[in-house]
């Protein structure tokens, strides 16, 4: 699968520390219950106390600060995408091809480009879609930034090029594989953070279909344009929970 501030990398590692156990996690999204924020003294909580974990999402792993004032946010920043660290779990052999040639699943720099591309353009139009939050040029006194970095990604096939694949190949595999995100939501004005997420979907199960370029680049685009959804969802019922 074609996957993908400093700032990212500091809270990547707050991450792994706090929470190694968790495997995948959701965003603020409902699943059978509305998200709720863990209070009281048992709450489990990270960054020195001041983000509780966040109940009844899509899968574990979500962090906010329940004290912010989120009434005062009505723009989103995105920020550059973060491709600098990502882990690249090279494909297994049980792929079906025509013809396969070993070769390892890299990124180079076109690669990494383009995923910047693709996820600022999908998440700004899936925040701008919902109609909650103005999109902001900059960081500002009512932005809230979206500071994203990718940490993994599992190909299930080779590369589609001829170097990878050999010049006559079709590949059928279950989706284009797996992709890890994690997500810093942070103060436009002082940085502070205000949400971690981390977050791995997987692709297409269940059936197989053809992995090349162009099917795996729409199955990016349906992650980054969800995880878009969901972030525009999340921030407005904090908002509203705020008062605002």
């Amino acid at each position: 699968m074609k996957p993908f501030s400093s700032g990212a990398r500091a809270i990547a590692r707050a991450i792994a520390r706090a929470i190694a156990i968790a495997s995948a996690a959701a965003l603020l999204a409902a699943c059978s219950a509305a998200p709720s924020i863990q209070t009281g003294a048992d709450a489990e909580t990270i960054m020195d106390g001041r983000l509780s974990r966040v109940d009844n999402t899509q899968g574990s792993l979500v962090y906010v600060d329940p004290d912010a004032d989120y009434a005062r946010y009505r723009r989103v920043f995105v920020a550059p995408l973060n491709v600098d660290h990502i882990e690249i779990v090279q494909p297994g052999r049980g792929v079906s091809a025509v013809s396969r040639v070993n070769r390892d699943w890299e990124l180079d720099d076109e690669d990494r480009s383009r995923l910047q591309q693709e996820f600022a353009e999908t998440v700004r139009k899936a925040i701008k879609d919902g109609g909650s939050f103005a999109i902001a040029d900059a960081r500002g006194d009512d932005v809230i930034v979206i500071d994203a970095m990718i940490t993994q990604i599992a190909p299930t096939a080779p590369r589609d090029d001829v170097q990878s694949r050999g010049t006559r190949s079709t590949i059928i595999t279950e989706g284009a594989g797996s992709i890890s995100v994690a997500i810093v939501l942070a103060d436009g004005d002082s940085g502070e953070a205000l949400a971690i997420i981390k977050d791995t979907r997987d692709g297409q199960s269940g059936f197989g279909t053809i992995n090349n370029r162009v099917t795996n680049l729409a199955e990016l685009r349906r992650h980054f344009r969800s995880w878009g959804t969901q972030l525009s969802d999340g921030l407005l019922a904090l908002r509203e929970r705020a008062g605002g």
